[in-house]
């Protein structure tokens, strides 16, 4: 299990899925239909969840108390599920799924954003899940991604080998949840977000055009790296 277990990352950006659910959960929202597999050769990975570098002008840094994210990988694809904490009471957040298919083209690891964009290393972005947090400021995103063709915000990508992927989960907090910009606060990465949020510049523009923009700040919030085994 030891040489499984995955490390942290604090990847400077921003995840196909089904289901969200946090204290005030929305609907479960589904991309591919997929129904998340299982076998005796399945592979778990566990992970700490980090703070994101967008958070640290608010003195949040290092590991979130009481997150943790799992992954299962299998020959047939990858399940995930991320656990975490201390999120605002009724903002609305969305997680994404970072596959990178040739994580030993990465200049460093784990993979960084530069990398993940570097069409060498043959990754894809992609909506994950999204709920609205609740009193207790806790909520679980779960979901499975299948081998084979990988949709998202970079173009022609495939999913062909589930046991020697490096995974990023990553949660975009898009603010205090507005019911005019729902569901697209929690399925869209620019639902409900202001021009002058911090995107990160390397974004591609598939991204800033996924969802309708609003008033709210949105940033990059925690995220969670599973290396290839």
């Amino acid at each position: 299990m030891s040489r499984l277990r995955s490390i942290a990352s604090v990847w400077l950006m921003g995840a196909v899925i089904v289901a969200s659910c946090g204290d005030q959960p929305y609907s479960p929202l589904a991309t591919d239909g997929a129904t998340p597999s299982y076998s005796l050769a399945a592979q778990q990975s566990i992970s700490i969840v980090n703070w994101h570098a967008q958070q640290a002008g608010f003195g949040r840094n290092g590991p979130v108390d009481g997150a943790s994210g799992t992954i299962v990988r299998n020959a047939n694809g990858v399940s995930f599920r991320l656990s975490t904490t201390q999120l605002t009471p009724g903002n609305a957040y969305t997680l994404w799924l970072v596959v990178i298919n040739n994580p030993a083209a990465c200049a460093v690891s784990p993979c960084t954003a530069a990398d993940i964009f570097n069409p060498a290393t043959h990754s894809q972005v992609r909506f994950g899940a999204g709920s609205v947090a609740g009193g207790a400021g806790k909520s679980t995103f779960a979901g499975h991604v299948s081998e084979g063709p990988l949709t998202g915000w970079l173009p022609d990508r495939t999913f062909a080998n589930s046991l020697g992927v490096e995974v990023h989960l990553v949660v975009n907090d898009h603010g205090p949840m507005l019911p005019a910009h729902m569901p697209g606060m929690i399925h869209t990465y620019r639902g409900g977000c202001a021009d002058s949020s911090p995107f990160p510049p390397i974004f591609p523009a598939t991204a800033l055009a996924d969802g309708e923009s609003g008033p709210n700040i949105c940033r990059l919030y925690q995220a969670a790296t599973f290396l290839a085994p």
